[in-house]
């Protein structure tokens, strides 16, 4: 008893000012619930802990995944008007998208092959013969076999597919004006634009569906504009290879050979600058170099105008982090 009483009494004798704070709460201490320690409170301040700096040759780099969409977007709607006004047929531009499609999935297909060389035969069933069951393995060249007749079959239903609809696209929007047709038709655009997934993942297998279902919708009623099913045909199925096929080839371009990310980046560049000089003016030859010259100069200056104001920015960056901050559990994925 007499203890007890002196351990209380010692207790009561110890104030805030000679015994150090501990930020916790299971240990009994003489502050209030409410206590902050003046002295240690801004010990564990943190300012952008988490900040990585931009790199202006990175930025740049991610840029080009941009450059690339909208240029593909300016390429698709030049051909709509080419193939309306009647400079250009539908089937040579359908054409020419579809073999640079079939050279794309050729290096796809390439690509897919050095990687399944690598990977090991995987069991995919169990046989019961004379000796006991005994598993039946597939080996990479069967499984990249089997890809190719999956891809041919998906290809040969999308031509039937888009042969059959052909009649019924034209007639979609009959009684809709060509004036909502634009209007309609550039806000889809512009959705698909904004909603892209530009992060350039290499395993994204598939653009957004927001971005390819505003694409593909968009592509849906300017075909209904054109005079004939053959049009119509031609149109929906270059938006495909476009808007659907096209950004698949991008990323795996993008995580295979740098140089040939560039290259494309370029190479739409050109194609989009000198086509959309060449649809505002009606020109030639000479308003083709003009667009490329002009426009490839002008991407260039805004890309690293960007990226340095980008850079600018991170300056006003100010997340302060401390000991006041939620703590994040840690959650223990095995139990040992």
């Amino acid at each position: 008893m007499h203890v007890a009483s002196r351990k209380r009494s010692a207790h009561r004798a110890v104030s805030p000012s000679s015994a150090p704070y501990r930020k916790l709460l299971w240990f009994k201490q003489p502050f209030p619930d409410n206590y902050t320690d003046e002295a240690t409170f801004l010990d564990h301040l943190q300012r952008n802990p988490r900040l990585q700096p931009y790199q202006f040759w990175s930025l740049m780099s991610d840029a080009t995944i941009i450059v690339q969409h909208l240029s593909t977007v300016v390429i698709f709607c030049c051909c709509f008007v080419a193939i309306i006004q009647g400079k250009v047929s539908p089937v040579a531009v359908v054409v020419c998208a579809s073999i640079c499609t079939i050279l794309a999935w050729m290096l796809w297909d390439y690509w897919t092959s050095q990687e399944m060389n690598n990977l090991p035969s995987t069991p995919i069933d169990v046989a019961i013969g004379p000796n006991g069951p005994t598993p039946k393995t597939e080996t990479p060249r069967a499984r990249q076999t089997q890809q190719r007749l999956t891809t041919a079959k998906s290809a040969a239903l999308i031509y039937a597919a888009l042969l059959g609809l052909s009649p019924i696209l034209k007639s979609l929007t009959l009684s809709t004006t060509s004036d909502s047709i634009w209007a309609f038709s550039t806000w889809l655009l512009l959705i698909n634009v904004a909603s892209f997934d530009y992060s350039g993942r290499p395993g994204t297998q598939l653009p957004t569906s927001m971005s390819t279902n505003s694409a593909m919708m968009a592509s849906t009623v300017l075909a209904s504009r054109l005079p004939s099913t053959t049009h119509v045909f031609s149109l929906t199925l270059f938006s495909i290879e476009v808007f659907a096929l096209f950004p698949i080839f991008r990323r795996k371009l993008f995580a295979q050979s740098w140089l040939g990310h560039i290259a494309l980046t370029v190479l739409l560049t050109m194609t989009a600058w000198g086509g959309l000089f060449v649809t505002l003016t009606s020109g030639g030859r000479v308003a083709f170099v003009t667009g490329v010259v002009l426009g490839c100069t002008l991407t260039t200056i805004c890309m690293g105008a960007c990226s340095w104001w980008l850079i600018g920015l991170q300056k006003y960056k100010n997340e302060i982090h401390g000991p006041w901050d939620p703590a994040k559990p840690i959650i223990r994925r095995r139990w040992d």
